[in-house]
């Protein structure tokens, strides 16, 4: 079968939703590949990257915030008249183009809906889009049971299926002789990074040696991550380290040098550097936001959303008790083996497959 995929996410500064299409592509490749199972047309979706130079597969020559727009007035332009026959189309990134192949929508979270988390018209252009998909009877995909579940509760026409990620396997741990506490991913508001910042103020009270490192790109919480790293008192301060967007072998080193990995998230539709960590034997802090306690399980310290001296307490708790980390590391390392991608690349090829 030959697939069209939009390989848009992969341009640019990787999110979780490029690891996604990442593990994704290269596990197909690998493994829907041996059997003759699959054959993949790339696409991308992005006038900015067109005109840096970025693209991969074929471009669709339409400005990505106007295309679902395009696309829903007039059924048009069909994305075989540029990749050519295709038996399916997924689209990985919330918009699906115009064909008369069966469709698929990846749907990795409903942030969009909630005010809190994201820009008002942002959020408006992707509810937009989820919403033709649906009416037009396209079939969703989604990375967690609990999105699923969040799906059809708002779209009860949807039919949805749940195929989880898989986790890269990583460097294994090697923490530094200073405790250090990382976080990894975009400060988006969602993340919670301005908790885990007066988290940390409460531990390095009582822990004078602990350090924090703020991995990640700036997103739209930047601003007030900022403010919050500069109010806290001086010897404190300099012992929080913004490290910025990094690529992937640094994160990789980062994550192994740490003591714990928190990832202190008010809502995530999976949580790719909790498993990151887990599965390099890193223990991991988090919360029960959105799907995590799915893809943690037990293998990992969870506390309230947004809960400051909850977090501050089971950080201080972990870094104070070798016995208590060991454990967790134990637990993450069996945790993550069971998010494999040849599993991902099986049951997307199912998938794909039940559609034609």
């Amino acid at each position: 079968m030959r697939v069209a995929i939009d390989a848009t996410p992969l341009i640019g500064i990787r999110t979780g939703i490029g690891v996604f299409l990442e593990g994704l592509l290269d596990s197909l490749n690998e493994f829907g590949q041996k059997e003759d199972a699959i054959e993949i047309a790339e696409y991308t979706l992005s006038f900015s990257a067109r005109l840096r130079g970025y693209t991969r597969g074929t471009w669709v020559p339409l400005p990505a915030a106007q295309a679902p727009v395009i696309w829903k007035m007039f059924n048009a332009p069909k994305v075989e008249r540029l990749l050519g026959e295709i038996d399916l189309v997924h689209g990985t990134n919330y918009v699906v183009p115009a064909s008369t192949a069966p469709q698929l929508l990846t749907v990795h979270d409903l942030s969009f809906l909630d005010n809190r988390f994201v820009e008002t018209r942002f959020g408006r252009r992707l509810q937009y889009s989820v919403n033709n998909a649906v009416q037009a009877g396209v079939t969703i995909h989604t990375i967690s049971n609990f999105v699923a579940e969040e799906i059809r509760d708002k779209y009860p026409a949807s039919d949805v299926r749940v195929v989880y990620p898989g986790v890269t396997q990583r460097p294994k741990a090697s923490p530094s002789r200073t405790p250090t506490i990382v976080t990894v991913g975009a400060t988006q508001k969602r993340k919670g990074i301005q908790d885990l910042v007066q988290a940390f103020e409460v531990v390095a009270q009582t822990d004078h040696e602990v350090e924090l490192q703020i991995v990640g790109p700036p997103g739209d919480s930047e601003r007030e991550v900022d403010r919050s790293i500069q109010a806290l008192p001086t010897k404190i301060r300099d012992r929080v380290h913004r490290i910025g967007f990094v690529d992937q072998l640094v994160r990789d080193q980062l994550i192994a040098g740490a003591t714990i990995l928190a990832h202190p998230s008010h809502y995530e539709g999976f949580g790719f550097p909790i498993l990151e960590a887990m599965g390099t034997g890193v223990p991991v802090v988090t919360t029960t936001g959105g799907a995590i306690p799915e893809v943690a399980g037990h293998a990992a310290v969870t506390v309230a959303p947004g809960d400051v001296q909850e977090l501050a307490a089971a950080l201080s708790d972990l870094l104070e008790n070798e016995k208590s980390r060991s454990a967790l590391i134990a637990a993450g390392l069996e945790r993550s083996k069971k998010f494999t991608w040849e599993t991902t690349a099986n049951e997307m090829l199912k998938l794909y497959a039940s559609m034609i």
